[in-house]
């Protein structure tokens, strides 16, 4: 029997209702509680380790994410109320003034239109240059003889509580998942990478490869035939230098009931807050 047209364009009328139902529902869901969520999740977080780490961060970011930024600095100032963070601005759009004031201590590298690093993809590096310059602004943040460990923060790195510093075994503290291409070939004398954001730097093994090797960058760049990333870079350092890359419990790639560093927080990167609040 088939149906009449009136029957079919009330079924379609449905169709579509419940499809637009179910949009809502994935917009509501991604846009506000997911992200509200694990926000929460974040700032409910509690810590049995003491604050007297001998810890400090590098955050190297631009101003097109302000909201991203302030949530960034803000969530670990929670955990790390003392702990000195080294900002480098590596690109300014102009669109705000941040205060960086509200989250001291900090050192705020001023932006050098004429010394950024990076080429528009983000932390690429082209030049053998800018890429010892990158290597050097952490080294330079690493210098301090009461620092034991840097953190990498980035704009989706949240750390949500105090790391337990007893358990970084490596000089490069994080994953050990990201794999070097074939074009790299004996290059990188190592399976994996890590050195992207939330990992955890051994500063003593990070000021050791002072003076960095710019012609072992040169042959990174000449080989591998495109902008070098920043953690392909710090990671090719590191184990051309004999250091070592792995796993830690405390970081994570999503939000978990018992967060301290989580890495890929996009959640907030569209809001555009007032950015001197």
């Amino acid at each position: 029997m088939m149906m009449q047209p009136a029957s079919c364009s009330a079924a379609s009328r449905g169709i579509f209702l419940l499809c637009l139902v179910l949009l809502l529902c994935h917009l509501v869901w991604f846009e506000f509680i997911r992200p509200c969520r694990a926000l929460a999740t974040c700032l409910a977080a509690t810590t049995s380790t003491a604050e007297g780490q001998r810890l400090g961060a590098y955050y190297q970011t631009s101003t097109s994410n302000p909201y991203a930024t302030q949530l960034v600095l803000a969530i670990f100032r929670q955990a790390y109320a003392t702990a000195l963070i080294t900002v480098d601005i590596d690109n300014d759009d102009g669109c705000c003034v941040m205060n960086w004031d509200a989250f001291q201590p900090i050192k705020v590298l001023p932006y050098n239109a004429s010394a950024r690093s990076a080429d528009t993809r983000g932390m690429h590096f082209g030049t053998v240059d800018s890429c010892a310059a990158y290597v050097y602004r952490l080294i330079e943040a690493a210098r301090r003889d009461d620092l034991d460990w840097l953190i990498l923060l980035e704009d989706d790195v949240w750390v949500c509580s105090r790391i337990d510093t007893a358990r970084l075994t490596h000089d490069m503290n994080g994953q050990c998942i990201a794999k070097y291409g074939e074009v790299w070939g004996s290059l990188a004398p190592g399976s994996c990478y890590g050195g992207y954001g939330g990992f955890v730097l051994r500063a003593s093994f990070l000021r050791s490869i002072m003076p960095v090797n710019t012609s072992y960058i040169h042959e990174i760049l000449t080989t591998i035939g495109r902008p070098v990333a920043s953690d392909e870079l710090l990671s090719a350092l590191f184990l051309r230098s004999n250091g070592t890359i792995g796993r830690i419990s405390d970081y994570a790639e999503e939000m978990t009931s018992t967060p301290v560093i989580v890495h890929q927080m996009k959640h907030f990167y569209h809001r555009r807050p007032d950015c001197n609040g």
